[in-house]
């Protein structure tokens, strides 16, 4: 397992970020020039602020006079030919009216700066920034706008003919990997141990009803279309953020993976809330079809991965202590929280 890179936001890191992706710091030909506080910190022309993480990353927020950027750090590496695919499906969606932040590129025309290793070598990425908040699913036409806008993706039938879908969307581990995961995780005290171990026989029921994609219906979506990724800006703009698991999926799993994550709630699916997305859906080009439980495999693909990743990190001691330490909160809530077969039933039934 590759050991992770950070971004430490130092005056250097941030000079080196600004010249590679060309920002100024708001004044015509004003060089950007960043300093340290009495604290250490950077301050004066440049600073950069962590605002959110992930498993698979970290949002800085670079703050220039007159202007601010996101600036993203990669954990685990990219692959330069999936980030311009991604980059090629937001523009085709700004296109067609879906706002998003719009992806810089560094001077020789790339969307990824890896910093040098005295630097600390991190991977990173830069974004327009978007002054807003994250909308809850309940609120005013955002069901709606979610519906419409994974119409208005599905409808542009992106789509890369020899570009096969991630395994994490359809390939799961086997009972053998489950058994040797518990073993490796009783050994080194992990504390979601103890409750892997009362999960494996319903991990494994699970991991029997992911279903591989049919290759010949895939086309590109965006692949992480949740609450934290929609924000709304100050004008009332939606915004969708996060683009970069974009990839690959069958229409009718895309459908069926948003449609539970914004239908339904602790337990409840909101029929209102399926009706008024799936209108919106339909009268925005949207194609696809939930017509069986095998269009909840990427959703039960998705969370057996999950836990299986970053259980496995939290045993690699070759990564820092504070992001081992998140793996093992991520497993254990994972595990506490199965992935909800009843609801994606009641889903079926209201959508079938």
């Amino acid at each position: 397992m590759t050991v992770q890179r950070r971004l430490e936001p130092t005056p250097a890191a941030i000079r080196y970020v600004c010249e590679r992706f060309a920002l100024d710091s708001g004044r015509t030909g004003a060089p950007v020039q960043p300093e340290r506080s009495e604290r250490g910190e950077p301050s004066g022309d440049g600073r950069l602020t962590p605002v959110a993480r992930g498993a698979m990353g970290r949002i800085w927020r670079l703050s220039l006079p007159g202007r601010d950027y996101a600036v993203k750090e990669l954990f685990w590496g990219f692959d330069e030919a999936a980030v311009v695919r991604e980059a090629s499906l937001r523009d085709a969606a700004a296109a067609a009216g879906v706002a998003s932040p719009a992806n810089l590129r560094t001077v020789d025309g790339r969307y990824v700066c890896t910093l040098p290793a005295e630097l600390g070598g991190a991977d990173v990425r830069v974004f327009s920034w978007v002054e807003g908040r994250p909308v809850e699913a309940g609120e005013p036409g955002v069901i709606r706008w979610v519906g419409h806008t994974l119409g208005v993706l599905h409808g542009l039938r992106h789509s890369y003919a020899d570009v096969d879908p991630d395994p994490w969307h359809d390939q799961v581990p086997t009972p053998e990997q489950w058994d040797a995961l518990l073993v490796k995780g009783k050994a080194d005290q992990r504390p979601w141990a103890p409750l892997l171990e009362q999960r494996i026989p319903l991990l494994n029921t699970l991991c029997a009803q992911v279903k591989p994609a049919d290759r010949s219906a895939l086309i590109y979506s965006h692949l992480d279309f949740q609450p934290q990724n929609v924000f709304i800006d100050g004008s009332g703009r939606h915004v969708l953020l996060d683009w970069e698991d974009a990839g690959p999926s069958m229409p009718d799993r895309v459908l069926a993976g948003v449609l539970t994550t914004w239908c339904t709630d602790d337990g409840v699916v909101y029929a209102d809330r399926v009706r008024e997305f799936l209108r919106a859906y339909r009268q925005a080009g949207g194609h696809g079809r939930v017509t069986g439980m095998e269009a909840f495999s990427a959703n039960l693909a998705g969370y057996l991965n999950y836990v299986s990743a970053q259980a496995s990190f939290s045993l690699d001691h070759e990564q820092a202590a504070d992001m081992r330490e998140y793996a093992d909160r991520e497993a254990e809530g994972a595990l506490v929280n199965p992935s909800p077969t009843e609801l994606f039933g009641e889903v079926l039934r209201l959508v079938g």
